[in-house]
């Protein structure tokens, strides 16, 4: 970075990036002290999104199921999400063995580069992208119906297929 003796302002604070891409996009949130909470309905499933940030740490996106893993379907479930983390970038489904609960998270620096309103629409949508594709496979191995093997192949396939018509679209 070259000093031009000109004033270079500060990156935006990343919650700030979020709430003005909500906004834009008429979507209602709830905003408790820097915590965004957006419900969003996708094609397969309604979900609850929870964005945080900072500015010199990490932003923070989680895409929270409605449902959990019965005790009985949890090493299922574990393997299943573990199989689609192989491989996954900027973007790691968790799973909380306790509960059942199941999330979706993209946990993006924002101390080395700032959180652009382009870069945080790009990562909903991929994490919205994803999880509305891969919730059917989901539900396939909560009840036993599908092996988290062929489940999660198949989940991979419906997200590159997701993938594949979003870039067509434009």
């Amino acid at each position: 970075m070259r000093n031009t003796g000109q004033y270079e302002p500060a990156p935006a604070h990343p919650v700030d990036i979020m709430r003005e891409v909500f906004r834009e996009a008429e979507f209602n949130f709830d905003d408790e002290e820097g915590r965004l909470f957006l419900r969003l309905q996708l094609d397969r499933v309604d979900v609850q999104i929870l964005c945080l940030g900072n500015p010199d740490d990490v932003a923070t996106i989680i895409v929270n199921l409605p449902i959990r893993a019965t005790p009985e379907f949890r090493p299922q479930t574990g393997e299943f999400l573990h199989r689609l983390n192989f491989g996954s970038k900027r973007k790691f489904w968790e799973f909380d063995y306790n509960d059942g609960e199941m999330r979706l998270a993209s946990y993006t620096d924002t101390l080395t580069g700032p959180l652009t309103k382009e870069f945080f629409r790009a990562i909903l949508n991929s994490l919205a992208s994803a999880t509305d594709a891969a919730f059917p496979y989901l539900t396939g191995v909560l009840t036993g119906r599908m092996s988290p093997e062929f489940a999660a192949d198949q989940a991979e396939a419906g997200i590159r297929a997701a993938w594949r018509g979003r870039e067509a679209n434009g």
